[in-house]
């Protein structure tokens, strides 16, 4: 088969399958909701004045050098900053329940932003929800449902099916790599690497277990098969969402399932609601099936042209 042939066969497949594409569905609504609800919970459950808190060399207030101008804590200035607080729950709380994807996808984009680049102390869950909410841009605006929950009542023109579905891939790209990357720096350090680091973690000061389990994991720590099942696990499982995340429909679920059981394991252990909501969430955006789409587009127009006319037999050749 030569090389233009296959190209062909290649365009015609993807053709087919942009025809049944159709993201929306529960599973999008779900991880959507999941990532706004985390970052709702930092900025409902945190004061303005524990989340811009003087650290280090960063003085009392929002960073507001540069793009950061932008952030709601900003254009309201250091004495508002309440006020943008209670801005940005309502925001992300609308975006949380789903109403109008298409309009609210831009103010959660911005009310996520505030949060990564303003708190002082911002964590890992602040940067992954702030790249993923803005790879779902172009994914929420090809969505024109009043709620995200409902099922679709018309099909996607085929420019918003193929926006969305390349968006989708660099939503699941973007987190194998996220994870190939975590989990591969990590055995260049000498903890992680000779299997002793979760033991560490559990008794550090800031982020170890806390009641009412502290009891039960620290003296599984002290077995060294246990703690040594429990760091390089994790380094496996991790290794596991990666390649699952870049397989079909089946293997994002069993990705999504080991996602669920590293973060829950990071919620019991560690705390971390917001980050671990976050993670499973951008899991579950990942997840997304790939689903029939609810209307069959007229003939001709997966090809971009109008519907074709209907033919006689004539025309056809046949009496």
């Amino acid at each position: 088969m030569s090389i233009v042939a296959r190209i062909d066969k290649q365009a015609a497949g993807l053709q087919r399958h942009l025809g049944r594409f159709d993201f929306r569905s529960r599973w999008f609504s779900v991880g959507r909701s999941l990532i706004c609800f985390a970052e709702l919970t930092v900025v409902l459950l945190t004061p303005a004045k524990a989340l811009l808190i003087p650290v280090l060399t960063i003085t009392e207030g929002a960073r507001c050098d540069g793009v950061r101008s932008a952030s709601a804590f900003c254009v309201v200035g250091n004495s508002g900053a309440e006020w943008a607080r209670w801005l940005l729950v309502a925001v992300l709380l609308v975006a949380a329940g789903g109403y109008r994807p298409r309009w609210t996808v831009l103010p959660q984009l911005w009310a996520v932003y505030s949060i990564a680049v303003s708190i002082s102390v911002p964590d890992g869950g602040e940067s992954v929800a702030l790249i993923m909410s803005l790879l779902m841009l172009p994914i929420c605006l090809a969505d024109d449902r009043k709620w995200h929950w409902r099922s679709p009542d018309k099909p996607l023109r085929l420019n918003g099916r193929a926006i969305a579905f390349a968006a989708f891939w660099a939503i699941r790209i973007q987190l194998a790599y996220l994870y190939l990357d975590t989990a591969i720096s990590k055995f260049g350090v000498a903890d992680w690497a000779n299997g002793t680091a979760e033991y560490y973690f559990l008794r550090d000061n800031m982020f170890g277990i806390s009641e009412p389990l502290d009891g039960l994991f620290l003296e599984l720590s002290k077995i060294p098969v246990v703690v040594v099942g429990m760091t390089w696990g994790a380094l496996v499982v991790e290794l596991i969402i990666a390649v699952c995340l870049l397989g079909s429909d089946r293997w994002r679920k069993v990705a999504l399932v080991f996602d669920v059981l590293l973060h829950g394991m990071i919620i019991v252990t560690m705390g971390l609601w917001s980050f671990a909501l976050v993670m499973i969430g951008c899991a579950v955006v990942a997840a997304t099936p790939a689903s029939v789409a609810p209307h069959t587009e007229e003939p001709g127009e997966l090809h971009g042209g109008k519907p074709e006319l209907a033919r006689s037999p004539a025309e056809l050749g046949t009496s």
